[in-house]
């Protein structure tokens, strides 16, 4: 998954996430199936789950499986702040999940300013 917002170098969320960093509300995120042994015909959904106090409080919060921005791709942003937020990817052949994997979004909320990538 790429992480980019103007004015910082684009970066992987797990390089992000090794070095214990929060992501910043308003980077764009881009979220990509790099490996797959599912032989292909088979279909990719997402759930990204948004909760959490400031979610509430924007009454954004989702989690809902939804489709693919473009094939394998999912596209989105950080807006609510807080650790709770996950994105995970199913891989679906013949209406049956075969394969999936996660990664936590932790976001940092607007009033914790130490928060950030470096």
């Amino acid at each position: 998954m790429r992480v980019a917002q103007a004015g910082w170098r684009p970066a992987s969320l797990r390089e992000i996430l090794r070095g214990n960093a929060l992501l910043m509300p308003n980077k764009d995120l881009r979220f990509t199936v790099t490996s797959c042994t599912v032989a292909h015909l088979y279909e990719v959904r997402w759930k990204v789950l948004n909760r959490g106090p400031e979610a509430e409080r924007r009454n954004n919060v989702r989690g809902q499986i939804i489709g693919s921005s473009k094939p394998n791709v999912r596209k989105g942003c950080t807006t609510s702040g807080g650790k709770g937020h996950v994105v995970e990817c199913f891989v679906v052949k013949d209406e049956v999940v075969v394969a999936r994997d996660r990664i936590d979004v932790p976001i940092s909320s607007t009033s914790d300013v130490s928060a950030g990538i470096s």
